[in-house]
């Protein structure tokens, strides 16, 4: 146990106790400034990106609007749609009224 407790008492240090405590005290403080630079610089990163697609959209949508006649032409041509439908909605009703064999109509009671 002397052995030992000789062996760690002559144990050189290279330096101070002193340096060692300011040399990890500076690169604590290193480590916290670059921490705090990453994470700006990845909010504003996030913040632009963010920033650039929300503007392209809106200028997608400003770009691409329809103008007065083709949304009249559009609103037109849903109407026609739909009136071709109401049409065969009452055609097959009209048919399905009518006997298959005889053609003529089916009472209902």
């Amino acid at each position: 146990m002397n052995g030992e407790l000789n062996m760690t008492m002559n144990v050189s240090h290279l330096i101070e106790p002193t340096v060692k405590y300011y040399l990890f005290n500076t690169l604590q403080t290193c480590h916290t400034n670059r921490v705090t630079i990453y994470y700006y610089v990845l909010n504003v990163g996030v913040f632009l990106l963010f920033a650039g697609i929300t503007g392209y959209i809106l200028y997608y949508c400003y770009t691409h609007k329809l103008s007065p006649y083709e949304k009249q032409q559009k609103m037109l041509k849903d109407q026609n749609i739909i009136l071709s439908k109401i049409r065969m909605y009452q055609e097959d009703m009209q048919d399905r009224r009518m006997s298959d064999i005889t053609n003529l109509p089916v009472l209902e009671r």
